[in-house]
């Protein structure tokens, strides 16, 4: 996992809630990274290498006690709302004149009032092993499909289909690549199967809401991991 600003997630959700609020502002995707840059310039960052560093940072904000934590939200919401100003300003500043009388074009305004979503997939993991003894499969073959169609993988060296290993003692990953839409969530049916030539073929089906984010995400994050658990294949035959 590369170093990350663990604040930027946080204060880019911040931002999204408090623009729910603000009936004076319009919600672009260039305005919403414009507020959240503003307010993390005035924040400390905090770093993380690893998953485990996350996991660090969410148990402490949980230990903080729930008064230190509506004081620290009430500071970011502030710092938000402070932004959204400025910077709204800003750009009512710099905006060029328009000529009186003539109306904004229609399709730019449509383009502005339209804010892209980015739906950033899980990482998909688990393991491949023999109903009868527990004990890893190997050359097994899974292939990941997302809403009936062979999913794409995020970045090269990721591989659909998947065939399980010794070296990985039988387990499978998958990293579907980002989609893109126009509402704060995507629906998304996933299946993946399950073949080797000794063993009965199985399916795995399960059914996701992904959120939609203003970033494509190109790291491991440790609130995306998917784990499909324990896949026990049966002998053929």
């Amino acid at each position: 996992m590369r170093l990350k600003n663990y604040n930027e997630d946080l204060v880019l959700d911040t931002v999204k809630i408090v623009l729910q609020d603000r009936t004076d502002v319009r919600p672009t995707r260039s305005l919403i990274l414009d507020v959240a840059a503003y307010v993390l310039n005035r924040i400390p960052p905090k770093y993380i290498t690893s998953e485990r560093g996350f996991t660090r940072e969410v148990v402490q904000a949980a230990g903080n006690g729930d008064e230190q934590r509506l004081v620290n939200a009430i500071e970011l919401i502030t710092h938000v709302n402070r932004a959204i100003d400025v910077v709204t300003r800003r750009r009512r500043e710099s905006a060029p004149s328009r000529a009186k009388g003539r109306p904004a074009s229609p399709s730019s305004k449509a383009t502005d009032q339209k804010l892209t979503y980015f739906y950033n997939m899980p990482h998909i993991f688990g393991r491949v092993v023999d109903a009868r003894d527990g004990k890893p499969v190997i050359s097994a073959r899974a292939t990941l499909w997302i809403n009936d169609k062979l999913s794409a993988p995020a970045e090269t060296g990721w591989r659909n289909p998947f065939f399980t290993n010794e070296q990985t003692d039988g387990y499978f990953s998958f990293w579907p690549q980002v989609e893109t839409g126009g509402t704060d969530s995507m629906r998304l049916q996933m299946k993946i199967g399950f073949e080797h030539d000794k063993y009965e073929p199985l399916e795995f089906r399960k059914s996701l809401k992904v959120p939609g984010e203003l970033l494509v995400y190109d790291y491991i994050r440790g609130d995306k991991l998917l784990d499909v658990g324990t896949v026990t294949l049966q002998p053929a035959g």
